[in-house]
């Protein structure tokens, strides 16, 4: 049986059909072949793997970063970072980075911060003079911090499938996101001294204080977020409730660019985005279902502990087989996947759960800036008008400073266990 059922969800996926569906195929394949079993058990596990309240933080983070993006917050942000790092070698790229980190703490998504940064610093950079693949490289691995720091769409995805603290995931992917944008900004800063990159006019006290206060809107909203969950003022799905209704106050009365007669279509796209991940996550339940049915994660801790009990070991293992998952698949849909099997095996040898969500997570956002699937791939390319070839030259070093980073978080657990033990 179990078979029959791994064997038409590869099908389903060989023949192009869309993830979701080849996951409730799949399912469907298993219940029909099963005497004891009936279809509605597909219809209430469906339901069940939508129905859980912190899912609504999805489509409000997605909702809450269109409002930004409309609402023109990117382009205060941008010119705030410039304003700090311009002067610096291989400024531009720092402050490609460092806008990069503060964008993620309010989207969330990686696609969502290489569009809104990279259509700015990308052009910038290539008329400073810095060869285009450097920056768009960086770019493309600086949007990985988008679902690392807080909030993050996949640690969502990871809490409500591992049943494990969102808020401990929030906190928890702050060093990771940071350790990231350093390392970056090293690289950076390396290159662009080799290179002998220009440099921008140092700006006056009085132009980075200005610059701070057009920005203030926009940097106020991780405080918001994270305020809010620590001080218990509400949880990571009211938050996202509050950042959405801050995003479209801030867009249209401060900034003045969110006109009424758009709102329709921003309601509309982001219902279109979130819907995409609902139905993802709803036929992902009977999927899981039948894992855990089949005792498919102990067949696999068996299968790993023929190689070696050690977490260590098995974390190294954990790690190679998310990053040939990460390849093929996009981070939601590889996260539905192999959390009811993962989660379980890890929890059986000791690792903490928190610590394996953020390594499970880090590891498959990288999978977007790698070919041929890559989404962050193809939004810079896309941006920048580099074919896949040539941007693949100039993300392999920063790809390379992200798989140094997953090492660092995953044989040193508390680098992002100490700030949940230590805050909640």
């Amino acid at each position: 049986m179990l078979t029959a059922f791994a064997g038409s969800f590869v099908i389903l996926l060989a023949v192009g059909i869309p993830i979701a569906i080849g996951l409730g195929g799949s399912a469907m394949v298993y219940v029909l072949l099963q005497e004891d079993l009936s279809l509605t058990m597909l219809i209430q596990t469906t339901f069940a793997g939508m129905a859980a309240f912190p899912l609504l933080a999805i489509p409000l983070f997605i909702l809450s970063g269109n409002f930004m993006n409309e609402g023109g917050l990117t382009n205060d942000l941008v010119k705030f970072a410039r304003l700090l790092m311009g002067h610096i070698s291989g400024g531009l790229g720092l402050a490609t980075i460092l806008a990069s980190a503060i964008f993620a703490a309010i989207s969330g998504s990686a696609v969502a911060t290489a569009v809104a940064i990279g259509m700015v610093m990308i052009p910038a950079m290539k008329q400073a003079g810095y060869d285009e693949e450097v920056g768009a490289g960086v770019t493309s691995v600086a949007a990985c911090m988008g679902p690392i720091i807080p909030p993050s769409i996949p640690f969502i995805l990871y809490g409500v499938i591992a049943n494990v603290s969102i808020g401990a995931l929030f906190l928890g992917g702050v060093v990771p996101g940071l350790l990231l944008g350093a390392g970056l900004m090293t690289y950076m800063y390396y290159v662009a001294k080799k290179r002998h990159y220009p440099l921008e006019k140092k700006a006056t006290l009085k132009e980075v204080m200005t610059g701070a206060w057009n920005a203030l809107p926009a940097l106020f909203m991780p405080v918001i977020i994270m305020g809010g969950i620590l001080g218990g003022a509400f949880t990571p799905t009211e938050a996202a409730g509050v950042v959405a209704a801050y995003a479209l106050i801030v867009g249209g009365i401060f900034y003045r660019k969110i006109k009424l007669r758009r709102i329709p279509d921003i309601l509309l796209n982001s219902s279109v985005e979130s819907a995409m991940v609902m139905l993802l996550l709803g036929l992902s339940e009977p999927f899981a279902w039948i894992i855990a049915a089949e005792q498919l994660p102990q067949m696999i801790i068996e299968a790993i502990g023929q190689i070696s009990t050690s977490p260590m070991v098995v974390l190294l293992l954990i790690n190679l087989l998310l990053i040939l998952v990460g390849i093929p698949l996009e981070t939601a849909p590889a996260i539905t996947i192999v959390t009811p099997v993962i989660a379980p095996m890890a929890a059986q040898l000791g690792i903490d759960p928190v610590h394996l969500g953020i390594v499970v997570c880090f590891n498959l956002v990288l999978g977007l800036v790698t070919p041929p699937v890559g989404g962050v791939l193809f939004s810079i390319c896309s941006i920048s008008g580099l074919n896949i070839e040539r941007l693949c030259k100039g993300v392999w070093v920063p790809f390379f400073i992200g798989l140094a980073v997953l090492a660092l978080i995953t044989y040193i657990p508390a680098l992002t266990t100490f700030l949940p033990k230590a805050l909640m």
